[in-house]
């Protein structure tokens, strides 16, 4: 089995705030255009019973009608500025999605160039990634297929290869080259 299919790590569910956030204001968008149609149509039947009685028009009538005129009217703007809120909040959730994608290839890179560098095999470069995504041995083991023992005995010699002692270490030493690699292209 390839570590690719442990994409996201052991099968974890993700759901995004961002999507859920924007879902929501999705669906105020429309409650508040639905809200603005029954309003408008409201005010129209009220207009029109008006017109065919102009005598019937009063003062509390008119600011009545007024009233009404003016929020929907409110929620119409309401709804154009919810629309490009959520069109914002999509488009920015997209570059984040773009600027994460470019990270994790970046990393991806990172950790492919070190295994190479340090003469990993496909089967230490396997379990060496699978290290930093953070499962237990066991789910390793089980995702690989072999014996716990088998992985230890690969971490074992990937940590003699990448001269670290720990799992911890080994991540750190990941950690703290990609972050000094994002340093540099940040201040270039």
């Amino acid at each position: 089995m390839t570590t690719a299919s442990l994409d996201p790590p052991l099968g974890r569910a993700t759901r995004s705030p961002g999507a859920m956030r924007r879902r929501r204001l999705g669906a105020a968008i429309w409650l508040v255009f639905g809200c603005g149609v029954l309003l408008a149509l409201d005010v129209g039947g009220e207009i029109h019973v008006a017109l065919l009685h102009p005598g019937a028009i009063g003062l509390g009538m008119g600011l009545h009608l007024i009233g009404e005129m003016a929020a929907t009217v409110g929620l119409g703007v309401a709804f154009v500025l919810l629309r490009a809120e959520l069109r914002r909040a999509t488009a920015e959730a997209e570059a984040d999605r773009a600027r994460l994608g470019a990270l994790r290839g970046a990393f991806d890179r990172l950790m492919h160039d070190r295994f190479e560098a340090w003469g990993l095999s496909a089967a230490e470069s396997d379990i060496a990634l699978l290290t930093v995504r953070g499962p237990r041995i066991s789910a390793i083991a089980e995702a690989r297929g072999v014996r716990e023992g088998t992985v230890k005995s690969q971490l074992s010699t990937i940590f003699r290869k990448s001269g670290v002692h720990t799992r911890t270490e080994f991540v750190a030493l990941f950690i703290d080259e990609f972050l000094d690699h994002a340093g540099q292209d940040g201040a270039a």
